[in-house]
């Protein structure tokens, strides 16, 4: 199990810590724990209390909403690097809106919220960026709201495709990191749906399908062909 001076590289590239003094950050430091997780293991419930914030270090996690009926609708994926739940430390009772569910065997950073909060009291430089930082995520998850609202479900796979071919030009092969299922629940669409953008998409010729590879035959067709 790592210790806190082992995690530390890792604090330190996290922009919620960028403005803290080595007294504030080695407080946090010294309070963090890891947390591992198995294949679809569950970390948080929907309305459980929430008292820490957490980064992945290994693994996919999802965030998703569960129904009664045991349907599941997924809202993010998280790879390694990403953080989610900082903005919880600020409510009055704080709880947490979704469930967060490792897709794989994963291991995240638990940040108490307490230690942070009371930073954050001490040190208002702290608080504006922290503040700022929290902000500029917020307009980013506007942006993809808007995206969902407002694209074409053609639209949102074939950007997609063209974000997982990393600015290539020519042809492609891109491997999907999640199954069709969670793919489809993420772009805000049926399964079937996405499998007849995929035909489709194959019938014009922009791609050839193999179970989560996708060969792209010119990624700058794919991307006019929205």
């Amino acid at each position: 199990m790592p210790t806190p001076r082992d995690l530390e590289p890792v604090l330190r590239q996290l922009p919620l810590f960028a403005s803290l003094d080595e007294d504030h950050f080695a407080r946090i430091a010294r309070t963090v724990r890891v947390v591992k997780l198995g294949a679809r293991q569950m970390l948080f419930q929907r309305g459980d209390p929430a008292r820490h914030w957490y980064v992945v270090l290994e693994g996919t996690l999802k965030l998703a909403i569960q129904a009664p009926n045991g349907q599941e609708k997924v809202v993010e994926r998280l790879t390694p690097g990403q953080s989610f739940g900082e903005a919880l430390m600020f409510m009055a009772v704080p709880a947490y809106p979704l469930a967060a569910i490792a897709i794989d065997d994963s291991q995240v950073l638990a940040v108490p919220n307490t230690e942070i909060v009371s930073v954050l009291k001490e040190s208002p430089e702290a608080c504006f960026r922290m503040m700022a930082e929290l902000s500029r995520r917020l307009h980013g998850l506007v942006r993809e709201v808007e995206e969902v609202t407002l694209a074409s479900a053609r639209l949102r796979l074939v950007r997609y495709l063209t974000d997982l071919a990393d600015g290539r030009a020519g042809s492609a092969d891109v491997t999907l990191p999640e199954t069709k299922q969670l793919l489809a629940s993420q772009l805000a669409m049926k399964p079937e749906t996405l499998s007849r953008i995929f035909r489709a998409l194959t019938d014009e010729g922009l791609l050839a399908v193999d179970g989560r590879t996708i060969r792209i035959a010119d990624v700058q067709r794919l991307r006019a062909a929205a």
